[in-house]
């Protein structure tokens, strides 16, 4: 795969100054979103039970085979094929801190693909079905 002088801006440059969401707030409310989804029930067995299986889009050689493309107009948004709602995506990217024990502190790179899905889809057994997903 080939790297283009604009791709390596992208991800060497800060932008956080563009967002205006920093990345404390986002990984806070990914965090309360997360309480709040296992202290009230809400991804039960009982529900994801009913709910059905939803059948993946094809596997992308460019993620490691994973069943998701980039958050790019033009390619799917969503995981899940037959999928029909409302998808959120968010790309996160920048540098950190990694210490080890006795080891000089690292700046190393992250890159986060984080995404939300609700709506109806056909699951795996033919049947329409409603439901809320997330990729982290």
């Amino acid at each position: 795969m080939r790297s283009t002088h604009d791709d390596l801006a992208r991800f060497l440059t800060p932008h956080a100054d563009r967002h205006h969401l920093s990345r404390r707030t986002l990984l806070k409310a990914g965090v309360a979103t997360t309480a709040v989804i296992a202290t009230t029930g809400v991804m039960s067995t009982r529900t994801a039970a009913k709910s059905g299986t939803p059948s993946p889009v094809a596997a992308n050689a460019l993620f490691g085979g994973l069943h998701i493309y980039g958050v790019d107009p033009g390619m799917e948004p969503s995981a899940i094929t037959n999928f029909h709602g409302q998808v959120g995506a968010a790309v996160v990217d920048g540098n950190g801190t990694w210490k080890v024990d006795g080891t000089a502190p690292e700046t190393v790179l992250f890159d986060t693909d984080m995404r939300f899905m609700q709506g109806s889809f056909r699951s795996t057994d033919g049947r329409s079905h409603k439901g809320t997903f997330a990729f982290v």
